[in-house]
């Protein structure tokens, strides 16, 4: 048998395994990542050596204690992106950039996203979260964007949304190839774009072209 006395009583709250420290011996923050703290983790990630002999910037009270992340504080010394990873994945994945945010928006696939202001819904079919350009061209053709038309940057960046980098293209196409068809297809572009270059007698009729069937 064995004696009572010789079982030890072991508190549950000392059996809990605690929080490790960095293994870089000099850091007295915790390990999130690969047995280091944020910095040193980041620092590996980019460089493939932790510079212990370094020392990692100061964190401040209010910003998240990634290197460079300068988001608010939630919890755990961290933002709510990071906190997030943390709980969800176990590590808070210091070298994975988080989205960009700009102007109450996003970044999404490369173009801005923007909260519309009240006063220019009706430039968004009432949608309230657009992409930028899409609302900066419907403001200066002063009407939402019909189906089929699509705004195209000039030089190719997706977050330049001048009204001078933007043009406005349409992806729609005629049904047919054959002459009749392109010929009611461009009178169609003429009065929707332009029917000022139209002839008053052509504005709302079909035109005859040659070689239609009697």
């Amino acid at each position: 048998m064995i004696e009572a006395d010789s079982c030890e009583a072991v508190d549950p709250e000392q059996s809990q395994p605690g929080p490790r420290p960095c293994a870089v011996q000099t850091c007295e923050r915790r390990a999130v990542s690969r047995g280091w703290c944020h910095g040193h983790y980041l620092r590996w990630s980019r460089s493939g050596d932790v510079n212990p002999a370094v020392p990692l910037a100061r964190l401040t009270a209010r910003t998240c204690g990634v290197p460079d992340c300068g988001r608010p504080l939630h919890s755990r010394g961290l933002c709510r992106t990071h906190v997030g990873r943390l709980r969800s994945h176990g590590d808070a994945a210091p070298a994975v950039a988080v989205r960009p945010t700009s102007a109450g928006g996003s970044i999404s696939h490369g173009y801005r996203k923007v909260v519309v202001p009240a006063e220019l819904l009706h430039l968004t079919g009432g949608e309230a979260y657009v992409l930028e350009h899409r609302l900066v061209m419907a403001g200066v053709l002063g009407r939402a964007l019909r189906q089929g038309e699509v705004v195209h940057h000039r030089n190719g960046d997706r977050l330049d949304n001048r009204p001078s980098n933007l043009e406005l293209w349409s992806v729609d196409q005629p049904k047919g190839q054959r002459v009749h068809d392109k010929v009611q297809y461009a009178l169609e572009i003429l009065r929707t774009y332009a029917p000022g270059h139209l002839h008053p007698e052509c504005g709302n009729r079909e035109t005859k072209v040659p070689g239609d069937l009697e």
